[in-house]
């Protein structure tokens, strides 16, 4: 780095600092928990070892915890996540309701680890094309759910051009009896006008691929309570991709 971009005085040092805390806190606000890799996204920062010092300081701080976890594969991992302490600071920073919602160790999902953390990169690549009103539809409140809700989205967000988009994140394949059902969902949602397009996205090709032969292949859905016969005009909304085709489309 050049030494020109380097924070030389105290009160420099201590505005970057503060600058990374509320950047990390504003995405666990509503993340509540992520990896240090992700922490390293959110605040612009690449070296390990100034990711780990800042999360370091915002343990000793109770702004943060940690958790070391072995994964179903054996795979450990170490989680981070915000406390009450860190909601309550970033509720005031950014002059917001407090959200009742921290950290738990030994409570996260460890078989959707990947999932989750693969979810969070691609909101940080989407928004960094301007990608907007990144939701998690499976985190609505019991009381706001109804009985249409037999499927709900990974993410649901809005691109530069307004289209709201319903993402879906399959990092593995489904069975085609799944995904008939998932169909069924995502067409009566369309008609509602809930959203206007489907994004299925995979780590690689031969997943994306995978997704796609099956999913259009179904011919009969159950769409407003009707069995009817899906057709190409039906599936023009939808698209299957890459994560790196998801993310270069976003950009342009």
């Amino acid at each position: 780095m050049s030494s020109n971009l380097i924070p030389h005085s105290h009160a420099a040092r201590m505005a970057r600092r503060d600058d990374k805390r509320r950047k990390i806190l504003g995405f666990l606000r509503s993340e509540i928990w992520t990896i240090p890799e992700i922490v390293g996204l959110v605040a612009g920062v690449h070296d390990r070892r100034t990711i780990e010092s800042t999360l370091t300081g915002m343990v000793r701080d109770d702004l943060i915890a940690r958790e070391e976890c072995a994964l179903p594969s054996g795979r450990c991992v170490v989680l981070v996540g915000i406390t009450m302490d860190g909601q309550a600071q970033i509720a005031q920073q950014l002059s917001k309701p407090l959200t009742d919602r921290a950290f738990e160790r030994g409570r996260a999902g460890l078989t959707q680890v990947d999932h989750r953390c693969d979810l969070q990169r691609l909101r940080i690549q989407t928004a960094q094309s301007g990608w907007t009103g990144w939701t998690y539809p499976d985190r609505v409140p019991v009381a706001e759910k109804t009985q249409r809700d037999t499927h709900r989205p990974d993410a649901i967000t809005t691109t530069p051009d307004g289209l709201v988009v319903a993402l879906e994140v399959e990092r593995n394949v489904k069975t085609g009896k799944r995904y008939r059902s998932i169909l069924s969902h995502h067409l009566s949602a369309l008609a509602r006008g809930d959203y206007s397009q489907v994004i299925y996205t995979s780590p690689n090709t031969a997943t994306a691929h995978a997704v796609r032969s099956l999913v259009t292949s179904i011919d009969r859905a159950v769409v407003a309570g009707r069995d009817i016969s899906v057709t190409p005009e039906m599936l023009k909304n939808f698209q299957f991709l890459t994560y790196s085709e998801l993310i270069e489309g976003a950009a342009k």
